[in-house]
């Protein structure tokens, strides 16, 4: 027999598929808390974990509509977590690879005039690409990157909930990285050197 919190967590699941807002908010509210200790655990930083929040409810919303189907939700969301916080250290190992390689190789030319040629044009090059983001993406890449803001203060900056803010950082740094890879692989390894990816 259903316990109470299960029966409830099956309404909320019910309404939630029927894009209920405020069963997401309940569901948010219960269980970030949760999904952000176990990413904290393995990620040893409070940005990245609360990354790994905005990610598994991000993923949930996106999946709404089949959450219904889900026998035990608990276990699910924690399954997910892990799976989003394996994948996080995953990506930032291979990122630190690729950033530690070129700090490497560009040390032996950091004082040559192509060295300096190359830094400009990197520069324009991801000027160019942050051009080419629609202009929501573009303010929130900026506070974050140059103003240096959270996601909380860019969502109280501009009227957007961290969810949202979240969404538009993630395709404005894929939009960048695209660009650059469709330009010369060695300046997406600048801008990963650089610290613009984390």
């Amino acid at each position: 027999m259903p316990t109470s919190q299960q029966f409830e967590e099956s309404t909320l699941l019910a309404l939630l598929s029927e894009d209920s807002e405020f069963a997401f908010q309940l569901l948010f509210d219960r269980y970030r808390n949760r999904v952000y200790r176990i990413a904290l655990l393995y990620l040893k930083s409070s940005a990245l974990a609360e990354d790994i929040v905005q990610d598994v409810f991000m993923k949930i919303w996106s999946q709404r509509k089949t959450l219904p189907e889900i026998d035990t939700f608990e276990p699910w969301l924690y399954t997910m977590t892990r799976h989003f916080t394996l994948n996080c250290l995953k990506k930032l190992a291979h990122e630190w690879k690729a950033r530690s390689t070129w700090i490497r190789d560009s040390n032996k030319f950091e004082n040559t005039t192509d060295h300096k040629i190359r830094n400009a044009q990197y520069r324009d090059l991801v000027a160019a690409a942050i051009e080419r983001l629609s202009d929501q993406q573009q303010k929130v890449y900026r506070l974050a990157k140059e103003k240096g803001l959270s996601y909380d203060a860019i969502a109280a900056e501009l009227s957007l909930s961290p969810l949202t803010v979240k969404t538009h950082m993630a395709r404005a740094l894929a939009s960048i990285r695209l660009f650059l890879q469709q330009h010369d692989k060695e300046f997406l390894l600048i801008f990963i050197g650089s610290g613009l990816l984390l």
